[in-house]
């Protein structure tokens, strides 16, 4: 038998004694646990029972797990996926930021009728419109 709770009210995990408010799983059970969570999911304390969840699909409110709506979860998601995005384009600034440097001590063109800076400006300031569209 394995324990899962808390000790400390703050870091969940299992353990071989029992222990105040732990929830009792079998040995196979645990291991099925630690399977679906090397596959991504998380382990979460829900309803008196353990048990693994994709993170979007469960939200944690003042130390409960609550299964959320569709809705919920799409949100959820597209957050996510937001977020994902603005740290790609924060990237791609830097990296246009360095070309623009390179652009300035090096000044070139990039075709008949374009600098090298005026083709990263350009990128920089549609990655910055899409940011913004982000943020609202």
């Amino acid at each position: 038998m394995k324990y899962y709770g808390t000790k400390n009210n703050k870091d969940y995990g299992f353990y071989e004694q029992n222990f105040e408010n732990a929830i009792e799983i079998t040995d196979e059970y645990w291991m099925e646990l630690l399977k679906q969570q090397s596959n991504g999911k998380i382990i979460i304390p829900f309803n008196g029972n353990v048990i693994a969840v994709n993170e979007t699909e469960y939200s944690n409110e003042n130390g409960t797990w609550k299964k959320l709506s569709e809705k919920e979860v799409n949100i959820k998601q597209l957050n996510i996926q937001s977020a994902l995005r603005k740290k790609e384009i924060q990237n791609e600034l830097e990296d246009l930021d360095k070309k623009r440097i390179r652009a300035l001590a090096e000044p070139a063109l990039k075709d008949e009728d374009t600098t090298w800076l005026e083709y990263y400006n350009t990128q920089i300031i549609s990655l910055r419109n899409e940011l913004s569209e982000l943020d609202t």
